[in-house]
């Protein structure tokens, strides 16, 4: 299989987000360090660019510009911008992927939670039910549906849809959020 020279871009993208995200040790300024030639100041900006997503959102948009219906780059682009709380623009391309593939769950799932961020919560609510119309079993759908129920004031349901996730399958990512979910302030006596 013959990979195109953009796929290989976001490869390499991710590989240096990892790399960045897993040896912080290499961004770490410290007074105890005599030998590091960095200062703090100078490490910062050195994470950031190592952190800058600039690279995939250029793939991104060049597979979006080589095939204006491919939903997944759509998606991936409007993820990109949801993890930088750009959430606008992350529902603009969620959308746009919707309507190339208005059977993926996992898109309203992206919606939702961006319509979240810009406290649009019946916009939320409403496109996370379309999702779970789909796939009434999908665990970030829960999440995000139990996270609108929360900002809502609504934790009865929220722990409820939360739960939901945990039991669908409790051995992964998805579950072990659930998980923290659950296991939050009101468990502990805290208030938020």
């Amino acid at each position: 299989m013959k990979f195109k020279a953009y796929y290989w871009a976001i490869i390499a993208a991710a590989v240096v987000v990892v790399v960045a995200l897993t040896a912080p040790a290499l961004f770490r300024g410290s007074d105890k360090d005599p030998e590091n030639p960095h200062s703090p100041e100078e490490l910062a900006r050195l994470r950031n660019e190592m952190l800058s997503y600039t690279p995939q959102v250029e793939a991104y948009k060049d597979l979006i510009a080589a095939n204006p219906a491919d939903d997944v780059a759509m998606s991936g682009l409007a993820s990109i911008y949801s993890m930088q709380g750009r959430y606008t623009e992350a529902a603009e391309w969620y959308s746009k992927a919707l309507a190339a593939n208005p059977q993926d769950a996992d898109i309203y799932a992206g919606l939702g939670e961006a319509y979240l961020g810009q406290g649009l919560i019946d916009v939320a609510m409403r496109e996370v039910e379309k999702g779970l119309a789909i796939d009434p079993n999908h665990q970030v759908l829960l999440l995000v549906r139990g996270a609108v129920y929360a900002e809502s004031g609504k934790m009865e349901e929220a722990r409820k849809d939360w739960q939901r996730a945990y039991d669908i399958n409790p051995s992964n990512r998805s579950a072990n959020l659930a998980q923290q979910l659950l296991a939050g302030p009101d468990d502990t006596g805290f208030s938020p």
